[in-house]
């Protein structure tokens, strides 16, 4: 009798490990760069939004620059005086007003008395004045005068005038009146000139008070009273 021949033992296969998945590829560092180029705009185009904010700024300013009007600077005393005037408080007459000032070099002698000077400078006889004062402003004797002036209009002048050695310096305040009578308005607001004007500090030998005109329309010198006399 053969004996059985035992089977023969089942051949033992390991198990095969679970495949990882691929890494996706990766894209090479110039393709990368690319995109990135792409997606950010040049650096041109952020700061051109900016620039042409700044540009217009600057044209902006330039142009209220040009149109605002300029700054005048006195060359004597007596035009710094009628530029004070302009400086606040207002000085806003009812009757139309107008300011003249002038600096007369060397014709006279120094020394020479102020009421003088502005006698022969500006030619009006006795029958002119209306009324004549002097005082003493500061480092100067100051000559004022209340004048009628010759034709139709009512115009009186109320003048201011000092001499600065040799030089005869002189302020001129024109009023037009409504009547050839120097009203009691005109008086006043006289008064209220010479009050803001003939103050120790701006009578200081050597020295401007400090006064600027801001010339609009081309004047050089300011006007008060209504604008549409």
């Amino acid at each position: 009798m053969v004996p059985a021949i035992p089977p023969k033992p089942a051949a033992h296969v390991a198990p095969r490990p679970f495949a990882s998945p691929r890494p996706p590829a990766r894209r090479p560092a110039v393709a990368r760069a690319g995109a990135l180029q792409r997606r950010v705009p040049p650096l041109w185009l952020l700061l051109l939004p900016g620039a042409v904010a700044l540009a217009a700024v600057a044209y902006l300013l330039l142009d209220v620059a040009s149109r605002r009007a300029p700054e005048l600077q006195p060359r004597h005393r007596a035009e710094a005086l009628c530029f004070l005037l302009a400086r606040p408080p207002a000085f806003d007459p009812p009757m139309p007003v107008q300011p003249s000032a002038a600096l007369v070099r060397g014709r006279f002698n120094a020394g020479a008395p102020a009421s003088f000077a502005v006698q022969e400078l500006m030619g009006f006889g006795d029958e002119r004045i209306l009324r004549q004062w002097s005082e003493r402003v500061g480092d100067y004797d100051v000559a004022a005068f209340w004048l009628r002036l010759p034709g139709p209009e009512n115009v009186h002048w109320l003048v201011l005038g000092w001499m600065e050695d040799a030089d005869l310096a002189v302020c001129n305040f024109r009023f037009t009146g409504s009547s050839r009578v120097l009203s009691a308005d005109e008086k006043a607001w006289g008064m209220r000139i010479l009050q803001r004007l003939l103050v120790p500090d701006n009578f200081r030998r050597g020295v401007l008070p400090a006064a600027r005109l801001r010339a609009a329309g081309g004047q050089t010198m300011p006007t008060f009273g209504p604008r549409s006399q």
